[in-house]
């Protein structure tokens, strides 16, 4: 399909949405890239008039562990771009959230399932899933597969207590809160099934099944993905077609994707953190100060700050590293990390020098 063709049915998708359920919809806006798309097509349809102008409001969750240049984007968005952008919060604060359950760790399905384990969940299925990426039938499930570089999560010894319900109160929680005091029947987000996760992998299911990739309904609402279908080049050509805003996060320092702050989910958590710890210093604090330990634990390498990186090679040498052996050698012995461990350790040569 041309570019053109899945504009088209995006629009056609909004408008189905919007008429659906009396206008009783909104969209999910992260102050992403394609939440921005998705309010540039409903700007689309505004303007050809087969939807009322602001008719849908964007809301976003200010969730309090959003990069800075998010926040200033989405206000910048509010006030010259989109009228309708409504803020809403969250019950709990994040740290209360970590306090409560746990930290996140990984990814949100593994941190799934590292907390069943931890929890004295220790069924034979869940092993197998975390070391074989199959489930009880055999099926691949590779999203609950724990790589060797993680393995030593499923010691007894690791402390740090794991768990995916940072999204669910952070995040989710207040969009249903959103939908039950506003009679909301419909919303339109983002997803689209190249960029992968959970989401995505239902989306392909329904395919399989015949039904439509784009909708789906959960607790009553009616869900619709306008651009589920469009790839990365879609997205880029549109925004340069178009002229849509983004957020300096994309524009000025590359990020390839948003998301909360320092977020151990993410496969650039590197990065973000270099983002923030030079140019919004307080937020990094605030990540280390909550998350520290998890990156450290996921063994992420920050070069730019030499305090940090002393905690992680020390932990590493003197509490992980063995403990990733052990678990290893319990469940992997023919793991590539097994075969190297006889090698002289980088650790080592810092030792000598000290």
């Amino acid at each position: 399909m041309s570019l053109d063709d899945k504009i088209r049915d995006a629009c056609h998708r909004i408008e189905e949405l919007y008429y659906e359920t009396n206008g009783k919809c909104y969209v999910s806006f992260s102050g992403g890239k394609d939440s921005t798309v998705l309010l540039a097509l409903i700007k689309l349809c505004e303007e050809v008039y087969t939807i009322p102008e602001g008719g849908i409001p964007a809301v976003f969750c200010n969730t309090g562990i959003e990069m800075g240049i998010v926040v200033d984007f989405v206000r910048w968005v509010r006030d010259n771009w989109y009228s309708n952008v409504q803020i809403i919060r969250p019950e709990h604060s994040f740290d209360w959230c970590l306090k409560t359950y746990g930290k996140p760790t990984v990814s949100k399905m593994k941190s799934e399932k590292l907390r069943q384990w931890h929890r004295g969940r220790r069924t034979e299925a869940l092993l197998r899933t975390m070391l074989d990426g199959k489930s009880v039938s055999g099926k691949a499930s590779h999203t609950g597969k724990i790589a060797d570089k993680h393995i030593h999560m499923l010691s007894d010894d690791y402390d740090i207590k794991p768990s995916p319900m940072c999204c669910t109160v952070m995040k989710k929680k207040p969009f249903k809160n959103y939908e039950k005091e506003n009679g909301i029947k419909g919303a339109a987000v983002g997803l689209r099934m190249q960029e992968g996760g959970a989401r995505s992998l239902k989306s392909e299911e329904r395919a399989r099944s015949g039904q439509k990739i784009c909708t789906y309904s959960n607790r009553g609402i009616i869900f619709k993905a306008p651009i589920v279908d469009w790839d990365d080049g879609d997205v880029e050509q549109f925004i340069r077609e178009y002229d849509v805003p983004l957020s300096e996060a994309y524009t000025k320092y590359n990020f390839h994707r948003t998301g909360c702050m320092g977020c151990p989910y993410s496969m650039n958590v590197d990065k973000s953190l270099e983002y923030l710890f030079y140019h919004e210093p307080n937020r990094y604090k605030a990540s280390m100060h909550w998350l520290k330990d998890v990156y450290i634990a996921q063994n992420v390498v920050l070069p730019f700050d030499e305090s940090y990186e002393r905690e992680r090679e020390r932990e590493w040498r003197l509490r992980y590293e063995p403990m990733r052996q052990e678990m290893l050698r319990k469940y992997r012995p023919n793991s590539r990390l097994i075969k190297e461990s006889g090698q002289t350790s980088i650790f080592d040569f810092i030792d000598e020098e000290e």
